[in-house]
């Protein structure tokens, strides 16, 4: 039983619902259309694309933490949208309304963000034309690993993601015995058939020939502030740091709201 709850509590978790039209959306005027599509590996995905009130081809997509949906990201996201973009956000894989029990952080999912592009250059091709990523949490990872292969995405702005997905399963399970640490990563491996040693953003931004703006928590304790530090020095195409002070992974979107808003507007809009 331990043998099998361990690994699978590093792929899946449970599934928040999300609301059709959540409240948030008519407090801002947004009128968010629902995304329905298939990955090339077959998984069927959900979002919303919600345009500029007035047209634009500038794009932020914006990718969640493990564990939230894109629900959660609408509060983060629609102050930004506010200032002109267009805004595109789906449940990535084993999340929310999209297909999959297993979240790969990256391996998989960069599919799901190349995916999201494919249907918006038919639905919306003018969205297509200048798209800045957005992930947060785990969901810089994928947006990472998404950067590092799709050469549609013209910025990529990561918010507290972990440098390496082995570091952080040590840095978060101290405890555990190394033997049962490495027996779950096999079988993780398995069941989800990925790599877990490819999944390493501090290689993937290597091959990011996209500007790259790295956000991180300074008193961050569950992706530790290193982590940033040590994409921001990986990264090899433009770059730009940005220290978020006195916050945590839990309320760092909340805490630097305005200062969050400032930068991304500025860096996305170049």
């Amino acid at each position: 039983m331990f043998d099998r709850w361990l690994p699978y509590s590093l792929l899946s978790h449970y599934k928040f619902p999300v609301l059709d039209n959540p409240p948030i959306l008519e407090q801002y005027g947004a009128l968010a259309e629902t995304l329905a599509f298939k990955t090339k590996d077959n998984i069927n995905i959900s979002g919303w694309f919600i345009p500029a009130k007035t047209p634009s081809t500038k794009t932020l997509i914006v990718l969640h933490s493990r564990g939230a949906t894109r629900q959660d990201m609408l509060e983060f996201s629609l102050p930004l949208w506010q200032a002109g973009f267009n805004l595109a956000l789906i449940d990535l894989r084993g999340h929310g309304r999209s297909g999959s029990d297993y979240f790969t952080f990256g391996y998989h999912e960069w599919q799901d963000v190349s995916g999201l592009i494919d249907d918006l250059e038919r639905r919306h091709p003018i969205a297509t034309n200048d798209i800045t990523l957005i992930g947060v949490s785990a969901g810089g990872a994928v947006a990472t690993s998404a950067a590092s292969k799709e050469p549609r995405i013209k910025r990529l702005v990561t918010i507290a993601s972990f440098a390496d997905l082995n570091d952080a399963i040590k840095q978060q399970v101290p405890l555990l015995p190394e033997f049962w640490r490495n027996r779950a990563i096999r079988e993780a491996e398995k069941m989800a058939k990925f790599d877990i040693a490819e999944v390493s953003p501090m290689r993937a931004i290597k091959k990011v020939k996209c500007p790259v703006l790295i956000i991180h928590a300074v008193e961050d304790e569950y992706i530790p502030f290193e982590n940033g530090k040590i994409l921001f020095a990986a990264a090899t195409s433009k770059k730009e740091f940005y220290a978020i002070p006195e916050a945590n992974h839990a309320n760092m979107l909340r805490l630097a709201k305005e200062e969050l808003k400032t930068k991304i507007i500025q860096f996305a809009s170049k």
